[in-house]
């Protein structure tokens, strides 16, 4: 993408351009503007009648080189984790006070297994509760990064765009309430060699995916199409 001054015409050499702000400088002419329209025109079009909606809990910063969504898990994730890591805790807490009374040393053994997933189950829950993923897409990489904590449930992830051949959502069942299923939603990678990843799991809803998906796939000019296991409501 060139960016062109609005009054003279001239071309933008990159070392006037803030990206940041989205202003730029022209030499020839010294006017200074803000460029997010030449941005938006940059950007692919989006197919008739398709119109992307930002969910709650999301942030999208649109650079003519870069595209950052931010994810804060407080607002877009699922709740059945950390309501089931509460459960499971306190089921092994008071199972693990009885074998403590009863004075058996094997069945406390037996049950270090289900304490270390109890805390495995809390530190994913704390996650969930105050971690912000960052997904940045340039020329060089598609990444996907968590913070302030480095998820064991969801790890960092790194891809090169050339390697990407589409996106798409898939839903899954996280257990059970009152007999009805639980399901999640997971953001998805197919690569060229026909190789499948998860880049982000533990949606709530399906419209956090899909709206990731669209912007992703927008701004590296991948055209969308059907995926075998993709979810859809249609």
């Amino acid at each position: 993408m060139h960016l062109n001054c609005p009054e003279c015409s001239s071309t933008i050499v990159s070392d006037d351009v803030n990206l940041v702000k989205t202003i730029a400088k022209c030499k020839e002419c010294n006017n200074i503007f803000e460029f997010t329209d030449q941005l938006e025109k940059a950007l692919p079009p989006l197919p008739f009648g398709e119109e992307i909606v930002m969910p709650p809990g999301i942030e999208v910063l649109r650079l003519m080189s870069e595209l950052e969504i931010m994810v804060k898990w407080r607002a877009s994730a699922s709740y059945f984790t950390f309501f089931f890591a509460v459960f499971w805790n306190a089921f092994i807490a008071i199972v693990g006070v009885i074998a403590i009374v009863s004075g058996g040393l094997i069945p406390m053994l037996f049950m270090i297994p289900f304490f270390l997933v109890g805390v495995y189950l809390i530190y994913s829950s704390i996650g969930y509760l105050v971690n912000t993923t960052y997904i940045t897409v340039n020329e060089n990489r598609l990444s996907i990064e968590h913070r302030p904590i480095n998820f064991l449930i969801q790890s960092d992830k790194y891809y090169h765009p050339d390697d990407i051949d589409q996106l798409y959502v898939k839903r899954y069942s996280v257990g059970s309430k009152n007999d009805t299923p639980v399901y999640a939603f997971s953001l998805n990678l197919r690569l060229k060699n026909k190789k499948h990843f998860p880049l982000l799991k533990n949606l709530h809803a399906e419209e956090y995916a899909h709206y990731m998906e669209k912007e992703i796939e927008r701004f590296l000019n991948i055209k969308d199409r059907k995926v075998s296991g993709e979810w859809s409501d249609k």
